[in-house]
């Protein structure tokens, strides 16, 4: 990451002239309220007042609305089957069945953990990795687009990382959010210094002026690794909670009375973020941000303090506004990437089907099963739910059914990831349980 004048960076975002991108994904960032999780212990949150029956009816709109290509969330429950049920009920709908996630992991053992949800049309997801943060896990999505020159063996990255610090005024609780921060960086700097990086989630910043923040994007010790925010150039940056001169940028909250769920207060905190390396803002590797296509869906600016749908709200459809309204105290924030090159090779790419493994729970020898629907070399790894790589194999393939089996060795017992990558990026994760 390079860090460049103001000056410049203010000309390649709204002034300088660039040749058209082929292509542009929209980025979604959604807290969700607890979904799917019930007398959660830090809201008194029940089927009655945050019913998830009612929550995908809302979801199905919104997603309806916006059309995102990348979604991730923070407050989601933290079971497998809640995440492939959310695919199934919200995503892969109405002869839709490209939308995938990954598996869940969750090395802090939170009740809410973040997720993200993707088009594997466009993108395959190539790693994921959690942080041992706190309160909860910060999660690194690692995807690569699907464009032709991913065969030839080039490859075009997006790291989606999702945040959700804890919440609350103070010092003790600003200095925890840093610190958190501070790990992401440093994961940053270490794994993604010259990547096209994004950092989302609900970071329950207060102020631009919250050390945590400013980490992000001017005090890092390595300079040339910083983050931008979209606002900087809307005049969004600055004391947001409680404070009208930054009424548009506000996303929380949707009520401005609470039923013990839900937030009260109507829209006044600017929670929810998405921060952009400064590599995607001035279109160093092959991602460029749309300048003016950050926004919080469903804020007009004339609710400070208020409800979103009180007195009237004309910044989205009547049913999206509803939705907005009964889905969350949080409003989803979106931005638009273009991208260099043309998205998709599902075509003549398909990834792998119908992978399994036996037996699970295993000991020292593993059998993988899978549907090759194309001749060529596939690797296999082994990974801890912290990313710690165990083991790693690679041969070559026929199309069709296929075996292949692994030496477990001496693992410790307990729970892994296991990979299967094709040549060109695309993947499938199982869960493997070792007894």
């Amino acid at each position: 990451m390079k860090r460049a004048p103001l000056l410049i960076i203010l000309c390649i975002l709204g002034f300088a002239p660039f040749a058209p991108a082929q292509d542009v994904l929209t980025v979604m960032q959604y807290n969700l309220l607890y979904y799917g999780n019930h007398n959660s212990g830090f809201a008194d949150c029940y089927e009655t007042n945050n019913n998830t029956q009612r929550k995908d009816e809302c979801i199905r709109t919104i997603m309806n609305y916006v059309k995102p290509d990348i979604l991730t969330v923070c407050e989601f429950g933290s079971t497998q089957q809640l995440h492939t049920d959310f695919l199934r009920h919200n995503l892969n709908i109405n002869g839709v069945n490209y939308w995938k996630s990954d598996n869940i992991i969750n090395y802090a053992n939170s009740n809410i953990i973040n997720h993200i949800f993707y088009d594997s049309r466009k993108m395959e997801l190539k790693r994921h990795v959690a942080l041992n943060t706190e309160p909860r896990d910060t999660d690194v999505y690692e995807l690569y687009l699907k464009t032709h020159s991913l065969i030839e063996g080039d490859t075009i990255r997006l790291v989606c990382i999702v945040a959700h610090p804890k919440a609350d005024k103070g010092s003790s609780n600003e200095a925890r959010r840093r610190a958190l921060m501070q790990k992401t960086m440093d994961y940053v700097n270490q794994h993604y210094p010259t990547d096209n990086v994004l950092i989302m989630g609900d970071l329950n910043m207060y102020s631009a002026n919250e050390s945590g923040y400013r980490l992000l994007t001017q005090t890092y010790s390595n300079p040339d690794i910083c983050f931008m925010d979209p606002l900087a150039f809307q005049g969004g940056v600055g004391e947001w909670t409680g404070n009208s001169q930054y009424a548009h940028f506000h996303t929380q909250s949707t009520h401005n009375y609470s039923d013990e769920c839900f937030a009260s207060g109507g829209l006044d905190d600017r929670f929810d973020m998405i921060l952009m390396a400064d590599e995607i803002a001035m279109n160093f590797n092959h991602l460029h941000y749309l300048s003016g296509s950050y926004k919080a869906i469903g804020n007009d600016g004339n609710h400070f303090n208020q409800s979103i749908n009180q007195y009237g709200n004309s910044s989205v459809p009547a049913d999206v506004l509803e939705a907005l309204f009964d889905a969350s105290d949080h409003l989803p924030v979106t931005m638009k990437i273009s991208v260099d090159a043309h998205l998709g090779i599902t075509e003549t790419e398909p990834s792998i089907l119908q992978a399994s493994i036996a037996p699970n729970p295993a000991s020292n020898l593993v059998t993988v099963c899978f549907n090759n629907p194309k001749t060529g070399r596939l690797r296999f790894v082994i990974h801890t739910l912290q990313g710690q790589v165990m083991l790693a194999e690679e041969a070559y393939f026929d199309e069709g059914e296929q075996q292949f089996e692994l030496q477990l060795g001496d693992f410790p017992k307990g729970f892994y990831l296991l990979r299967l990558e094709k040549e060109n990026g695309c993947c499938e994760t199982l869960k493997l349980l070792l007894q």
